[in-house]
């Protein structure tokens, strides 16, 4: 789950820009929070990412513990392609990082958080 500031932007980032749906949204009255599952496929056969929007905060610290996000994608390069043009940041352009793994890049989500595109291979 990532804590963001502004659903529409978030939702620009990781819908409009990588290409995943929606998949639930829901208000938490009690902690004043809407929270909202994205990913690709469906709800129940899909990895999920929570995107968190309090309703009264208007910024977070990042935590020392979290590392980044990592994301699974078919065409590495198109994706990179895609988030440039979109006007976000990539942060480590497409590479290898150790002999025999695939390529991964890092891009920076509108609230900051790094995440890792990985080049996969889809059936």
């Amino acid at each position: 789950m990532l804590r963001v500031t502004d659903f529409a932007e978030s939702l620009r980032f990781y819908c409009d820009t990588l290409g995943m749906k929606v998949l639930d949204r829901f208000d938490v009255e009690s902690r004043r929070a809407t929270g909202m599952f994205v990913g690709y496929g469906n709800y129940r056969q899909s990895a999920l990412l929570e995107l968190t929007q309090k309703w009264d905060v208007d910024r977070y610290e990042h935590g020392e513990a979290f590392g980044h996000v990592a994301i699974g994608v078919a065409d590495l390069e198109d994706v990179v392609r895609r988030i440039e043009d979109a006007g976000y940041e990539i942060a480590d352009q497409p590479k290898v990082l150790m002999a025999g793994g695939p390529k991964v890049a890092f891009a920076k989500d509108p609230d900051g958080f790094f995440v890792e595109l990985i080049q996969i291979q889809r059936d």
